[in-house]
């Protein structure tokens, strides 16, 4: 068992890995892959089968904790969800009114990762670069994709739910910029906002004895929906972790590389500089259906700063590769 010290770290990590998901752009997958923990989160989710639900139901938490690194899960789970509550008005607030800042950062982040994830390639061969550019196709032909209309209807929740944790797991391909795809990424983050004030607002009323104003606030809350996209993520993620934990055993180094891939052409989406070329109202907000990438025409003290931001995205990243391997050496 790890200590304390150590599953805090992955707390942490957990931490980058929820505002990273609640960034269009930005995969969680990204996070963990460059933080060392991604092939770890695969391992343990792919032990979640119907003999971890056997233990579960049978109340053997402590031989159902040591088959899927329940811990680990555990911390890691727990840095994710206190992201998504804590930072998702945050995030959507910086993102409207800052995006080159926002943006330039992850590119400068992202950069960075791809050049960390290919060093784990030791020796490129052909089939390797045909694996990057198929993966630099898909997340590139993803990104270039215009927003649909959808229903709110339980089941395409649902369906939402596991596609976007799919795409969360895997570095460079961002869930919720397939969720913006599938028109359901405000409506998420609405009901994540939504349960942040409620929550707040029950704990203000409980502190102060105002039992009418808890009971308000629950009534105000709209959780069923998110229940929904939560067990279609749970699905999705129990699903696909067999999948990737496959592949890493069986042809690790071609997996390496189209996600390699996914990295690259995910820097479409999070160039920071863009013109807006179609809009279209759905559900009465105007939606951006289609944009070009271009250079700012001003550099002024804003570019500057979204440059600066760039530059630190790349260099808290190859800064933790630098201090995970200085780390290895030592011991």
């Amino acid at each position: 068992m790890k200590g304390i010290k150590a599953y805090f770290g992955i707390y942490i990590r957990g931490i980058l890995m929820g505002a990273a998901d609640v960034i269009p752009g930005v995969s969680g997958g990204t996070i963990a892959f460059i933080t060392g923990i991604y092939e770890t989160l695969i391992q343990s989710l792919n032990e979640v089968d119907l003999k971890a639900f056997k233990l579960l139901f049978t109340f053997r938490w402590k031989a159902l904790i040591h088959k899927i690194n329940g811990f680990f899960l555990l911390a890691m789970s727990a840095g994710i969800l206190s992201a998504v509550l804590s930072l998702a008005r945050l995030l959507k607030y910086l993102l409207e009114e800052y995006p080159e800042a926002v943006w330039a950062f992850f590119f400068g982040l992202i950069v960075a990762s791809v050049l960390v994830i290919a060093k784990h390639i030791k020796h490129w061969q052909w089939p390797y670069y045909i694996s990057l550019a198929v993966g630099g196709v898909i997340a590139w032909y993803l990104t270039e994709s215009n927003v649909i209309d959808t229903p709110d209807t339980y089941p395409y929740i649902f369906f939402s739910g596991v596609i976007a944790i799919v795409a969360m797991i895997l570095p460079g391909i961002s869930g919720s910029f397939i969720l913006v795809i599938l028109n359901k990424y405000e409506y998420i983050i609405d009901l994540v906002s939504g349960i942040s004030l409620g929550i707040k607002e029950m704990v203000s009323g409980a502190v102060s004895g105002d039992w009418q104003a808890v009971s308000t606030a629950w009534g105000n809350t709209t959780i069923l929906p998110l229940v929904i996209f939560e067990l279609g993520t749970i699905s999705g993620i129990i699903g696909f972790s067999k999948v990737l934990n496959w592949l890493f055993k069986k042809y690790h180094d071609l997996t390496i590389a189209l996600l390699t891939g996914f990295l690259v052409g995910s820097l479409n989406k999070v160039w920071p500089w863009k013109e807006v070329l179609e809009t279209k109202e759905v559900r009465g907000k105007i939606k951006v259906i289609k944009e070009q990438n271009i250079f700012p025409d001003q550099l002024d003290s804003y570019f500057a700063v979204a440059v600066g931001l760039a530059i630190l995205g790349f260099v808290l990243v190859y800064g933790m590769e630098k201090y995970s391997e200085n780390k290895k050496a030592r011991t």
